[in-house]
């Protein structure tokens, strides 16, 4: 009897922690703190530790409970697929991460064809739908230049402080060689970026 309340007690302090952490990811999402400057360095990298955190404290509850092992394994794998989703590594690799959403960022290309994106004037652009606004660290999509008449449109992974900025970039044509875009500040030349596919770039200042 002793040894059943004694499990029950960890079990119910088991759960404070887990809500802790995952308050922490909720508070990191919902805050939409951006990559600019040098917390570039420090924001993906500290999100990405709330989020281990916060899985590795769900499954390791799941395992000790009643449910088992079962249950840890798929916690653990459903938790992990949420957590690479509203994790943003596209700072550091790329194409890994334009891969892995790629059905996202083929929503942003169909919006910029339609004309649901990409049609802001604003410097910095229009907010993108709520649900695609992890793509760009300002949840923004910027037009950045224009060939023929199609947009260039900007999806920033960090923004440098006071001016500049890189991240990923749709235009709906094979650019030509000169073709600049303003990448808040910075001039870069959109065929010296990372070719992705589909209209899709990766570009840096002084590509």
């Amino acid at each position: 009897m002793a040894i059943a309340v004694s499990k029950q007690s960890v079990r119910r302090c088991g759960w404070t922690p887990v809500l802790v952490a995952w308050l922490g990811v909720a508070w990191i999402e919902l805050a939409n703190l951006q990559n600019a400057s040098l917390l570039l360095f420090l924001i993906p990298p500290f999100e990405l530790a709330v989020w281990l955190v916060a899985i590795t404290l769900t499954v390791r509850l799941a395992y000790n409970a009643r449910a088992g092992r079962r249950a840890a394994a798929g916690a653990a794998a459903l938790l992990l697929i949420i957590g690479g989703w509203f994790t943003n590594w596209g700072l550091f690799h790329p194409a890994s991460y334009w891969v892995t959403h790629r059905w996202a960022f083929d929503e942003v290309a169909d919006g910029v064809r339609q004309g649901q994106i990409g049609t802001s004037r604003d410097y910095y652009g229009k907010l993108l739908p709520r649900h695609l606004r992890d793509l760009s660290t300002n949840g923004r999509a910027a037009v950045v230049g224009s060939q023929d008449g199609k947009p260039a449109v900007f999806l920033p992974q960090w923004v440098g402080i006071p001016d500049d900025a890189g991240g990923y970039v749709y235009l709906n044509a094979t650019p030509r060689p000169d073709l600049v875009v303003d990448l808040f500040g910075e001039p870069a030349r959109l065929a010296g970026g990372q070719p992705l596919a589909d209209g899709w770039w990766y570009v840096l200042p002084g590509d």
